[in-house]
């Protein structure tokens, strides 16, 4: 009986299946010691230089190198892993943060994985037990939440555990829990937009609030409140409406406002762009032109602002850096509350325009 050359695995002409590269090979590849390559591939050590990482990094890039997690995890306690609990991925806010995270985390070294909470407390307690088992080498949590006092003392204490065991927490968004924070500048920032609205002439607005509470929420109203209060502007009862933070919930508020015929109305503030765009809707549907009699002004600056027309005032509140920083902040190592806190920027457009009189 013969082979086939062309068809015989056992054939030395037939292609042979390269063997994996091991840490060894990497090392040699590099130029430096098996210990150096193994710190130099864990994105959480700080023990070795830059050069020796990008040397050590393009080495397993060549080689096709893919360190073992299951190993990775046994000897250091967690994965090259970060898991982001995301409160709505839906949401622009929340997506342009996570779009942060995945680039540092990219850069890093680092895998991101996501899981969605729904705004919940207990979701996330649930999720993070569920987290602690892969053993992640952090949680970054983000989003809004809401719960009671009972269920926020369980998801502190959930955390702790998980960072007893090694791991990271870093929140991004409110400083609202006992972990490092990279704090999203919403007061500041709504506090700034009133200024520079005051500035632009405009004296008497109304609030479109989310009608969940939330911290983001408190924060987001403070700002609008204290400010308008230190420049003496208006803010008449009711003049404040919840409704969810969505497109068609910015639609129905301002409806319930223009329903009233407020004569005193010039600029409607809304907590986020997407509500704020409902608004525009809303005002043309009721024969306004939005900017030309009252003015609409969003925050968060990440629904497309500059598409609308007239396009929307709102306030940048750097979200992709503070998605960037938190990654940044779970590799330097466990703190004692740590706080980063970006400054907001009031970028003034079409449907804000400078008020004569």
């Amino acid at each position: 009986m013969t082979t086939d050359p062309a068809t015989d695995d056992r054939s030395p002409s037939a292609p042979t299946r390269p063997s994996a590269a091991t840490l060894r090979d990497v090392a040699e590849a590099a130029g430096v010691s098996k210990a150096s390559a193994s710190r130099a591939l864990d994105p959480a050590s700080q023990y070795v230089s830059s050069s020796t990482r990008a040397r050590v990094l393009d080495a397993a890039e060549r080689l096709g190198y893919r360190p073992n997690a299951s190993a990775r995890a046994t000897t250091t306690g967690a994965t090259a892993m970060v898991a982001v609990l995301v409160s709505d991925i839906r949401d622009p806010y929340n997506a342009e943060i996570v779009h942060g995270v995945i680039e540092q985390a990219g850069v890093s070294g680092l895998v991101a994985t996501f899981a969605g909470t729904d705004h919940a407390i207990d979701d996330e307690i649930r999720v993070v037990r569920m987290m602690r088992s892969l053993r992640p080498h952090a949680m970054i949590l983000t989003g809004t939440r809401s719960g009671s006092t009972v269920s926020r003392t369980s998801l502190e204490a959930e955390l702790e555990r998980y960072t007893q065991e090694g791991g990271r927490v870093v929140v991004a968004g409110d400083d609202e829990l006992p972990f490092d924070t990279v704090v999203v500048p919403r007061r500041r920032g709504a506090s700034a937009l009133v200024a520079e609205l005051f500035r632009l002439g405009y004296r008497s607005p109304a609030l479109i609030r989310p009608d969940r509470d939330s911290a983001a929420a408190r924060q987001w109203e403070d700002g609008v409140l204290e400010a308008a209060d230190r420049l003496g502007m208006r803010i008449e009862r009711g003049d404040t409406v919840r409704a969810p933070m969505t497109r068609d919930g910015g639609y129905d508020a301002a409806a319930r406002l223009l329903a009233r015929r407020p004569e005193h109305l010039d600029v409607v503030l809304a907590a986020t762009d997407a509500m704020a765009i409902g608004a525009m809707t809303a005002m043309r549907d009721a024969g306004l032109a939005p900017g030309a009699g009252i003015g609409v002004a969003g925050f968060d600056d990440v629904v497309g602002a500059e598409d609308v027309t007239p396009d929307l005032t709102s306030v940048d509140l750097a979200l992709a850096r503070v998605g960037a920083a938190a990654v940044e902040l779970a590799l330097t190592g466990p703190g004692d509350h740590r706080r980063i806190e970006f400054e907001p920027r009031v970028v003034v457009r079409g449907t804000t325009p400078a008020r004569l009189g």
